[in-house]
């Protein structure tokens, strides 16, 4: 869903009145937005969370000793871009899930005070932010897909290659 699309549903047309303050709209949007996240959609797409770098490590050995991909979603409470991933996010996840074993997937709230310095580790300085992990590394470069057919394809290439031995590393573990 694009970020367009995604405002609409939290502000149906008419839902802002023309001639409004910046004050004003800045308390609605925040108002509106909060609501959204707190009347079930983080609950309904959600993942399972990380906090810290010694869950992160401990998850990291868990899936490359079982020899998956660790699909990690770095994310922002208030992020209109992370919010509007969300949904596509947890589709790819089920199906992974229901039609495709070997990838786990993961979400890591930038801002949650466990998770700063981690955040700051892997370099991510946007959000959403998606990195996959196999055998301790971060393979396979950020996942910069928009729709849930190419997510899909990105992740089964990476994960193929994986298990083929070819894995497209990117990086040098920092462990």
């Amino acid at each position: 869903m694009s970020v367009m699309e995604f405002m609409q549903r939290i502000f149906p047309p008419g839902s802002m009145t023309p001639g409004m303050t910046k004050d004003d709209f800045a308390k609605i949007f925040a108002d509106r937005l909060r609501a959204f996240e707190e009347g079930g959609f983080l609950e309904k797409t959600g993942m399972t969370p990380i906090h810290g770098e010694d869950d992160f490590l401990r998850r990291l050995g868990y899936h490359a000793q079982r020899k998956e991909l660790m699909v990690v979603k770095y994310w922002k409470h208030g992020c209109i871009p992370c919010l509007s991933k969300a949904e596509m996010m947890k589709n790819v996840e089920q199906w992974c899930v229901n039609d495709h074993p070997g990838a786990a997937f993961y979400s890591i709230d930038i801002y949650h005070k466990d998770n700063l310095k981690l955040s700051d580790r892997q370099q991510v300085d946007g959000t959403p932010s998606i990195q996959k992990y196999f055998d301790y590394q971060q393979v396979g470069g950020e996942v910069r897909v928009s729709s849930e057919a190419g997510f899909k394809k990105n992740l089964l290439d990476t994960l193929h290659a994986c298990l083929d031995g070819k894995c497209p590393r990117n990086m040098e573990p920092e462990y």
